[in-house]
């Protein structure tokens, strides 16, 4: 440690220092927040357009069935 003494005008800036810090990892947890919501909404909607797939597929091999059944 240096020889200087602390001073309060010191002890401002470096105060101003963590606060500008602390907003700034604020500003960084929010996005992160937003980001993190609208990753789970699509993987919401790609679990939804999954289960419609399956439906689709079933519906059709339903069909299909019924088609070959009546060719016997």
């Amino acid at each position: 440690m240096s020889d200087e003494s602390v001073t309060v005008e010191f002890l401002r800036r470096q105060f101003r220092r963590v606060l500008d810090e602390i907003a700034s990892l604020h500003d960084k947890v929010h996005v992160q927040g937003a980001i993190l919501l609208r990753l789970e909404g699509a993987q919401n909607a790609i679990a939804e357009q999954l289960r419609t797939m399956v439906s689709q597929h079933r519906r059709f091999n339903d069909r299909l069935r019924a088609l070959e059944e009546e060719g016997r």
